[in-house]
């Protein structure tokens, strides 16, 4: 396998890979770093493309017929500061208001494009680029990825060309937002009929005007829906939770918090029925699903075991990820960014965080830094001085990491009979200042240079950070006009 790869590859445009991108080409030390994306522009789940502008607003069904569609809607406002959406060297604009510091979709995807303005220029940047294969390759063929790719540059029909590329490494930042989670509950099936639907299709309330809906989740997203839906929808809409959300939310007697569902069943009228534990909401017109996602990356294949009891038995290839993994992860990760068994592969965003941007930034600053050469040994596009980060040297010794992280969700897990999804692999939750207090000072070893660059991940960055919950609720009072809590 490549440790110090020259020729890397990133996939995915969004703030992941874009500051990824920036990091690998300054901090690190390669010959070529480049970054495809799909679509018809960077931003990832920040940017909603004119077709997806000119969907009918009025039909709920309408993004879900997107290709690749997007949680974000034109009136989102995120849950974020600026200062922990400030990538480092480049922070993010005060909005110019009172009461509302948090940016809206606008504001954020503006700031997004400006950081990735440069790369464009320097032209690191490949858009309409499709990737639907990334294979391993043998170590005795040379090693590295092949990346098969489609070319939408030129539009669909005759104009679309198939490339397959070769490279070093790899780095996949496409980790979740593809692939939005349904609980297992008995009759979800009837999402077939169009009736079943996600936040990651969430354009806004138009087109629920008088409809029977129930929410599914207590997080922000669930509770943006329905705070949305209670000026057109008929009353009262149904938020279906387990628990009580720990997630800002203006109180509204017009939205009905209930227990979990135990079932659906289509009703003769071709509509809902929810089957509660306690009760029955009939005659439902959609249920909404703000219930999160999961980690899989469809198109990654990687070498499983030997074939053959020959010298030149072939491995086959596997995929890595897929939906029935439990608990729910990308596996054999080492610092939830490494692939254990071949550090040539690497994921920036499996990770989730309280500050995705601020996280992002430093663990592709400490991925930039483990795949480099120490100085002088070798050209490369950064000018980084010092050793590298060192990762362990054996495969056992770098799955230990998942292994400790698996036996203490289990241990978290066992402590209550009700769960939370928020107790998962990748979020870390209280553990993430002391995650992230490794990873830097780990950089800072190796470049002390950026000591003074990255955000400083200490007791007061993350006192700010907990008090964004209350600012938060705040400015959803002013939103609504009011000055206050009841």
């Amino acid at each position: 396998m490549a440790t110090s790869p020259r020729r890397v590859l990133i996939i995915g445009g969004g703030p992941c890979g874009l500051v990824t991108l920036r990091n690998l080409l300054e901090r690190g030390e390669f010959e070529d770093v480049q970054l495809v994306e799909r679509r018809d522009n960077i931003g990832g789940v920040w940017y909603q493309s004119r077709n997806e502008h000119a969907n009918d607003d009025s039909d709920p069904l309408a993004a879900s017929r997107s290709r690749w569609p997007t949680p974000a809607y034109p009136a989102l406002i995120g849950n974020v500061i600026p200062e922990f959406l400030s990538l480092s060297g480049y922070p993010f604009p005060t909005p110019p208001r009172e009461g509302q510091p948090f940016p809206t979709l606008r504001e954020t995807y503006d700031y997004i494009a400006a950081f990735a303005r440069p790369l464009f220029e320097r032209g690191k940047i490949r858009l309409h680029h499709e990737v639907v294969d990334v294979a391993e390759i043998e170590a005795e063929d040379g090693g590295g990825w092949r990346v098969a790719m489609t070319d939408w540059s030129k539009g669909s029909g005759s104009g679309v060309s198939l490339k397959e590329e070769r490279w070093d490494a790899v780095v996949i930042t496409t980790v979740w937002y593809d692939n939005a989670y349904y609980p297992d509950v008995e009759g979800l099936d009837v999402k077939l009929t169009g009736r079943v639907l996600h936040a990651q299709t969430w354009r806004g309330p138009s087109g629920y005007e008088g409809k029977h809906v129930v929410i599914i989740g207590n997080a922000n997203s669930a509770n943006e829906m329905a705070a949305q839906l209670v000026p057109v929808a008929q009353l009262p809409v149904y938020r279906s939770t387990r628990r009580v959300s720990i997630f800002p939310s203006l109180p509204d007697d017009c939205i009905e918090d209930v227990g979990p569902v135990s079932r659906y069943s289509r009703g003769a009228n071709g509509k809902i029925t929810v089957h509660l534990q306690d009760r029955t909401i009939d005659d439902v017109d959609y249920v909404l699903f703000g219930t999160g996602y999961y980690p899989d990356v469809p198109y990654l294949r990687v070498l499983g075991p030997a074939v053959g009891t020959s010298d030149r038995a072939r491995r086959s290839l596997d995929r890595l990820t897929h939906r029935h993994i439990q608990p729910i992860r990308v596996p054999s990760l080492y610092r939830h960014v490494l692939y254990a068994h071949n550090t040539s592969l690497a994921f920036i965003g499996a990770l989730i965080s309280f500050t995705p941007f601020a996280m992002a930034d430093l663990t592709s600053t400490w991925l930039a830094l483990a795949w480099s050469s120490p100085a002088g040994a070798g050209a490369g596009t950064g000018t980084r001085t010092g050793s590298k980060v060192t990762v362990p040297p054996t495969v056992a010794s770098r799955l230990t990491d998942e292994q400790d992280r698996l036996q203490m969700l289990h241990q978290l897990r066992s402590e209550t009979d009700n769960p939370s999804d928020l107790v998962s692999f990748h979020f870390l939750g209280r553990y993430e200042l002391p995650y992230a207090q490794v990873a830097r000072a780990e950089i800072v070893r190796a470049a002390p240079e950026l000591g003074d660059v990255l955000a400083p991940w200490d007791d007061a960055q993350d006192a700010r950070r907990f008090a964004m919950y209350a600012t938060k609720l705040d400015s959803l009072y002013v939103l609504a006009g009011k000055t206050g809590e009841p």
